[in-house]
């Protein structure tokens, strides 16, 4: 083959191979469009909206109500600025009912009404009539034994906390193929352990009944950010829309709800994408050194998060979307890290597009840690009030870090907690 045959025969090659290699190069980065300014400035204002019955911005609706946990949306989502985490106080409580001879229920006990207020006796007659249960009466807290709850069989009850909001475009924007192939990388890492294997980090991408992967949520339960904020709106605040119906309080047959039903949609679907708009034109979250921290200790902390496991479900980043340190897989936790519940949606059975049914109750949505240090306490119910406790409650498929994290020593710990505060709120 003389010289100028080769030549020829290599630009041949190069340019057969280009848009596969280009495809190959794409195939993992996200498309993000632009967030209409208008439309995000509009949402602003809703998000903020204190709300109220018969609102004036729900003409065809009733407003707020007639049950629910907040009347506005910047009430919880406040740390770190709008958008962000929220504290216990905010928790928002749930329950799962499975008792022999009755169709399974799942729930929310709103904490507040405009009427007759919900309480744990609505789900079952033998607890309390108490609306507001703290997370003591829920969990077994050292010190506070007797505050704890004793909940009959086939009744869970848990709380989740307020997630933060920032960055959620991004999140929306991840194809699905993506946290399909996080999860598929993941089995094949660990010699195709199955994901209810709690020996190792192996995570599940959660199947919707509608055939979407779920991102968003505790427990994925959402596949985009349209849905997380129609469900929000009715089941935080009572604002019913054309994604969403709002609640049904619990006291009241499914005969009687209409007597209780917008006449209309309080929220229209423009208010709703309205709404979606704001929270995806909040900025991402940043690193950054805080006071205290060095940038050596930082970068030591960054490798011990690495070294101890960590990294293993909170993928620094996912396609193309850097520093989310989340796969958005569902991951089981252990026996202490349970909790049902949702807004009213029977448990998602077993069909050939959700093979594997809903989460389990001991199975979690790795958390997206940036911005982590602007979002405590931490874990889904609020339970760890410090990173360090956060770590080392980790169990199921966490545990071999959580135990890692805590054979380092004292420095180590210090700087793999010290790389943590660097991931700041926008």
């Amino acid at each position: 083959m003389n010289r100028t045959y080769r030549v020829w025969y290599i630009l041949a090659l190069l340019v057969a191979l280009a848009p596969p290699a280009a495809r190959l190069l794409q195939w993992q980065r996200t498309h993000t469009e632009p967030v209409d300014p208008a439309m995000a400035s509009a949402g602003e204002t809703l998000f903020n909206r204190v709300w109220k019955a018969k609102d004036t911005m729900c003409p065809e609706g009733d407003g707020l109500g007639p049950v629910f946990n907040a009347n506005s949306c910047a009430v919880c989502h406040k740390q770190g600025g709008i958008g962000g985490a929220g504290g216990v106080e905010h928790n928002v409580t749930t329950f799962t009912v499975k008792l022999p001879g009755q169709k399974p229920r799942e729930g929310v006990i709103h904490a507040a009404a405009l009427g007759r207020p919900e309480t744990l006796q609505d789900i079952h007659p033998s607890l309390a009539a108490i609306t507001r249960p703290t997370l003591e009466m829920l969990i077994l807290t050292p010190g506070k034994e007797g505050h704890h709850l004793n909940l009959p069989a086939g009744v869970t009850i848990s709380q989740r906390n307020t997630p933060a909001v920032f960055g959620s475009k991004l999140i929306d924007d991840i194809p699905e193929r993506v946290i399909l192939a996080q999860a598929k990388a993941q089995r094949m890492k660990w010699g195709m352990a199955p994901p209810d294997d709690e020996s190792v980090p192996v995570g599940r991408a959660l199947r919707l009944a509608n055939g979407r992967v779920g991102r968003f949520g505790w427990k994925a339960q959402m596949s985009n950010l349209s849905d997380f904020v129609q469900a929000a709106c009715a089941n935080e605040l009572g604002l019913s829309n054309p994604g969403q119906a709002q609640p049904t309080p619990l006291y009241q047959q499914a005969s009687l709800s209409l007597s209780t039903r917008s006449p209309g949609y309080d929220l229209t679907a423009k208010q709703c994408d309205e709404l979606t708009a704001f929270c995806g034109a909040l900025p991402r979250p940043v690193k950054r050194l805080p006071k205290g921290v060095t940038e050596e200790q930082a970068d030591a902390g960054s490798k011990l998060f690495s070294k101890v496991g960590c990294a293993e479900c909170h993928t620094p980043n996912l396609g193309s979307v850097e520093g989310i340190y989340s796969d958005l897989l569902l991951h089981p936790m252990g026996r202490d890290l349970v909790g049902g519940g949702s807004y009213g949606e029977p448990p998602v059975p077993s069909t050939p597009e959700t093979p594997d049914g809903g989460p389990s109750p001991s199975e979690w949505r790795t958390p997206p840690l940036w911005g982590v240090a602007a979002s405590a306490p931490y874990m889904h119910d609020g339970r760890a009030k410090t990173l360090e406790e956060a770590i080392g409650m980790h169990g199921g498929q966490g545990a071999r870090s959580a135990k890692n994290f805590g054979g380092l020593s004292s420095s180590e710990q210090v700087a793999l907690v010290a790389f943590l505060k660097t991931l700041q709120a926008p």
